[in-house]
């Protein structure tokens, strides 16, 4: 699994204080001189989560979770299966929730490609999209989970939105 250099850096701090290595197990976290597992890891989620008022938190839940926020965030579901280590695609799909508008976006998105690969006018491809890529990047917006292109779309809507109001402005 990729890890960021802050983590990387983490980890090297993490292991000049932990103690020993040759009194400590292989395993990289450990509590009380053994290896950290599930029992426990449940166990601290739990209280955690009570100490914050949050309910039903699960290790499960988290990894759950954080498929979900990925492949919403754009994330190709290959890419997540390899950092879930799946070995079936299909059982990486189970744990995720896509949004409709994830969904939709990413049809709408595909569809842009399609229209640019045609030679179809940037105007008549524009005008296709419609209230589904508008629900679909708000959507996005709301959850802070915009793609590039996404992001892009946002950008030029803007700019279309400025110029309309101008031009409200002007024949008012």
């Amino acid at each position: 699994m990729p890890l960021s250099k802050a983590a990387m850096q983490a980890i090297r701090d993490y292991l000049e204080v932990r103690g020993p290595s040759d009194a400590l197990p292989e395993q990289l976290f450990i509590f009380r001189h053994s290896r950290l597992n599930d029992t426990y890891l449940g166990d601290r989620l739990k209280t955690y989560a009570r100490r914050s008022g949050i309910q039903h938190v699960t290790p499960h839940r988290l990894r759950h979770s954080c498929a979900t926020l990925l492949l919403n965030s754009g994330a190709p579901a290959l890419s997540v299966q390899q950092i879930l280590g799946h070995k079936q695609i299909d059982t990486t799909l189970g744990y995720a929730r896509l949004y409709d508008g994830t969904v939709a976006a990413d049809y709408y998105s595909a569809m842009h490609r399609i229209e640019r690969q045609l030679n179809v006018p940037e105007e008549a491809a524009r005008k296709v999209s419609g209230f589904g890529e508008l629900i679909a990047l708000t959507d996005a917006l709301h959850r802070g989970t915009l793609n590039s292109e996404q992001g892009e779309i946002v950008r030029t809507l803007r700019e279309g939105l400025a110029r309309l109001a101008e031009q409200e402005v002007t024949v008012v």
